[in-house]
């Protein structure tokens, strides 16, 4: 009894000498954690910025993300790779800043693609290809939601994405018709990688000093294809805009209040249509309201453009013109442009292109699409399937349809001479790029080839167009595209090779 007592106060009192307080041991397991929580937030940050930052694509962000994560768990927190199989909850996941590394990363991938999706573009490009983010998101939420595994759902999702776009891809077309020189071109142009990512194309190559002017050929497609040709409408629009000045219809230094009285109260009614010709007048790309639709009809491929003349009137009383004498692209001024003359024409605007451009230069199958749809729906750069633009107030800006056959007998008439509102080619004002300016609409730029081009290009949601006009040796280079992609890159080839 009396060595049961002697011990009880030794036991009690006098801790074995090798073992540190409770505090300092749980010391450097909060500071570990708290450095993989920094470190793993820099990798999230880095992940959603890759697109950016690598020039990634849509695929390469997802797996991108697998690889990082799976990295942090080998080197960081020196797990085996097979833990990460595991449910979250029991692993990385259990206390609260796991499951808000889960949150994040399930919000980052779609948000990066997104960003990467949307991000860039110029001169009237529409291509959305958000629909696979929405795909992402659809899967991610599924996959997590059944296995609480954040790696095993990212890389289902990476997966279900490259599998979807591999079966959307297109794939340029088999049949070839025309000129077997342009054929040849084409073929050129192919083997250097500039008609990946088509599927039917049609060319027209003129050169108004050789034996045979026009040359006409297509893959998948031929001279008499119609097609949307989106903003190179604008450039059609210019002409008849430079056709009614020259009538004495309208005036370039008036404000647009002058032919839309309806305008008149409102910042946007002070805008000239110099201003509005050459995008300096400070309006948005397009209305808020067309803007909302776009966030999400474009992902699924529907079309968005739809305001009447009430809706675009609103949208343009509600611009602030900021940024106004700077270059910004306009399709929402382009329209309003298109509108004003029209109405000083006292015509409507598909009217008043027929009478005053496309009748008079013979072009027989082009046409202003506002009514039932004149084209078959095209398909975006990665191959989803899309709704052609028909379109109403905003028209001038990207409605046109038309066909290489009806586009040559317009670039023929304007290497000579006789189109209608020549002066609209004549640049007046600098772009937002050092090597460009602008007329009205037209664009004139200084290649380091030696070349100067005068273009413009054109896309939809399925379709892409370019039209290019070397003025100085007499030749022109037409393309359309199904497929949403960026016309102006073999365009823009083909005239390099034909200088």
């Amino acid at each position: 009894m009396h060595a049961t007592l002697n011990l009880l106060p030794d036991t009690a009192t006098s801790p074995p000498s090798d073992q540190p307080p409770p505090s300092d041991r749980a010391a450097p397991g909060v500071r570990r954690r708290r450095v993989q929580v920094v470190i793993m937030t820099g990798l999230v940050v880095f992940w959603a910025l890759s697109g950016v930052l690598l020039g990634l694509g849509l695929l390469g962000v997802v797996l991108l993300g697998a690889l990082l994560l799976g990295a942090f768990h080998i080197l960081i927190r020196r797990r085996p790779l097979g833990v990460l199989l595991l449910r979250d909850t029991t692993s990385f996941a259990h206390g609260w800043a796991g499951k808000l590394l889960v949150a994040a990363v399930l919000v980052a991938v779609p948000v990066a693609m997104v960003m990467t999706s949307v991000g860039g573009g110029r001169y009237g490009r529409y291509a959305d290809d958000s629909w696979k983010a929405l795909l992402v998101l659809v899967v991610l939420a599924g996959s997590y939601a059944v296995s609480r595994r954040l790696v095993l759902t990212v890389l289902i999702a990476a997966v279900s994405l490259a599998v979807v776009s591999w079966a959307l891809s297109p794939d340029l077309a088999v049949a070839r018709t025309g000129d077997p020189a342009v054929l040849a071109h084409l073929d050129q142009q192919a083997r250097k990688g500039w008609l990946a990512s088509n599927h039917a194309v049609a060319v027209a190559e003129i050169d108004l000093d050789a034996a045979q002017p026009v040359r006409l050929a297509g893959i998948g497609a031929d001279d008499t294809t119609p097609m949307e040709v989106g903003s190179m409408t604008k450039a059609m629009t210019g002409l008849v805009i430079a056709d009614a000045v020259r009538r004495g219809e309208v005036r370039m230094d008036a404000p647009v209040t002058t032919y839309l009285s309806q305008l008149e109260g409102s910042p946007a009614g002070t805008a000239t249509l110099q201003e509005l010709v050459t995008h300096t007048a400070g309006y948005a790309e397009f209305g808020a309201a067309t803007f909302r639709r776009a966030a999400w009809m474009a992902p699924l491929g529907r079309n968005f453009f739809t305001a009447d003349s009430a809706q675009i009137t609103e949208e343009t009383r509600n611009q602030t013109l900021k940024g106004r004498g700077r270059y910004a692209y306009s399709t929402l001024g382009s329209a309003v442009a298109g509108q004003a003359v029209a109405a000083a024409a006292h015509l409507s605007y598909p009217e008043l292109m027929r009478t005053r451009l496309f009748e008079p230069l013979g072009m027989s199958d082009t046409a202003i699409q506002v009514g039932p749809a004149l084209v078959a729906g095209g398909r975006s750069e990665s191959g989803l399937p899309v709704q052609p633009w028909v379109m109403d107030a905003y028209a001038p800006g990207a409605a046109a349809v038309s066909t290489t056959r009806d586009l040559a007998k317009l670039a023929t008439a304007l290497l000579d001479g006789t189109a209608p509102g020549m002066d609209a080619l004549e640049p007046i004002t600098a772009t937002d790029q050092s090597n460009s300016r602008i007329g009205s609409f037209w664009h004139t730029s200084t290649w380091v080839t030696g070349q100067t081009i005068t273009h413009h290009a054109g896309q939809t949601s399925g379709y892409a167009a370019y039209l290019g006009l070397d003025r100085p040796r007499h030749k022109a280079v037409i393309v359309l595209s199904d497929i949403a992609n960026d016309g102006s890159d073999l365009g823009g080839q083909l005239l390099v090779d034909r200088r």
